[in-house]
């Protein structure tokens, strides 16, 4: 992992993170950035593979789960989950657990597969709101640093619901210039219309705006597309050979936003 000081200059050095002029506006993925599902997947799916006589480590899982995250944003960027029958919905969610079985090396046969989908419990089959997931420590302390800078900030989600009730139970949404969710605006991430419906109501170009988000194929494909900067928040220590700044808290990134906008005055 490279170190804080080596991310800043790179902040300062590549052209897509706003070179012409300070960083006016962060926008911020919510799921695995700002907060996450508690247990988390890997843990859930351990269990689930416990109870079905399968000896299966968390830690391998967690690292497999990455596969089956890029085949979500792939799947869902393609035609949104929500918007499937519920027999394409079930055959997506089948497909995406023995995609991640065979990713962490468990038997990933049909009887398994189906096996393992009906003991997980997973953000699909959750009670969409706040009472499953945990706000992050660093959140609010980055949030607050850059509002004292002056820099705009905005959630840009990809959910089935209205993400805003989340937003305010944890006590982060008065610390938000927007809320964007994809449901509400009919673009899933990474079209850049998405990153659209914040930039044009905030008034900022992309060019002076800044993306941090944990998936590469959603995240910073979508931020880099339309034209802004982007940044991946790496908390789980899963990806390497980005061409984007990397940073493991948001507390990193906040100062490195700071430290790029110190640097034009």
């Amino acid at each position: 992992m490279a170190s804080p000081s080596s991310l800043r200059a790179t902040l300062h050095s590549m052209g897509n993170l706003a070179t012409n002029g300070p960083i006016d506006l962060v926008t911020f993925d919510l799921y695995d950035t700002l907060i996450e599902l508690s247990p988390p997947r890997w843990e859930r799916l351990a269990a689930a593979a416990r109870k079905q006589g399968i000896d299966a480590d968390a830690v391998a899982l967690r690292e497999a789960d990455r596969i089956a995250e890029d085949y979500f944003t792939i799947e869902n960027g393609r035609l949104p989950i929500r918007d499937r029958v519920q027999p394409e919905r079930e055959a997506f969610r089948l497909e995406l657990m023995r995609r991640w079985l065979e990713a962490a090396g468990l038997p990933h046969d049909p009887e398994t597969t189906r096996a393992m989908r009906l003991a997980y419990v997973s953000e699909f089959d959750e009670v969409p709101d706040h009472h499953h997931y945990r706000l992050f420590d660093d959140v609010l302390p980055a949030l607050r640093t850059l509002r004292r800078e002056g820099v705009l900030t905005a959630v840009i989600s990809n959910a089935d619901d209205d993400v805003t009730v989340v937003c305010a139970h944890f006590a982060f949404a008065p610390l938000m210039d927007l809320i964007v969710t994809s449901a509400l605006v009919g673009y899933e991430k990474p079209d850049p219309r998405t990153y659209q419906a914040a930039l044009e109501p905030l008034g900022i170009d992309p060019e002076f705006a800044v993306h941090v988000g944990d998936q590469p194929k959603s995240d910073v494909v979508g931020a880099l597309g339309v034209g802004m900067g982007a940044v991946l928040i790496d908390r789980y220590d899963r990806h390497d050979g980005l061409d984007v700044p990397v940073v493991s808290t948001l507390t990193e990134l906040a100062d490195m936003v700071v430290a790029s906008r110190n640097t034009r005055r």
